[in-house]
């Protein structure tokens, strides 16, 4: 087992992984909503929300962290739901 202080640094470097990670794919949001608006596109496509969401199920099998799936899918919903309000963003 990790010490508190190493698991805390270890924490540290992965919310600067993840918060970069999150604010790109946000950018990509944000051009994704401009495309759609640009064509008409609605918003909500419950087929990707799906797709995205048996992508990181998989990820989870194939890392065996299947014990996190339930999180990890809640997360995501999360993740989509703000997303699809940056999308419809003005």
């Amino acid at each position: 087992m990790l010490d508190l202080e190493t698991s805390r640094e270890t924490i540290d470097e992965l919310d600067r992984v993840i918060a970069t990670a999150y604010s790109t794919r946000l950018v990509l949001v944000k051009n994704i909503g401009a495309y759609k608006k640009a064509n008409n596109i609605n918003v909500l496509d419950e087929n990707r929300e799906q797709q995205v969401l048996s992508n990181v199920t998989e990820i989870l099998k194939t890392n065996n962290l299947e014990e996190y799936t339930q999180d990890v899918i809640n997360l995501y919903k999360y993740i989509m739901d703000i997303s699809k309000n940056k999308q419809n963003e003005k």
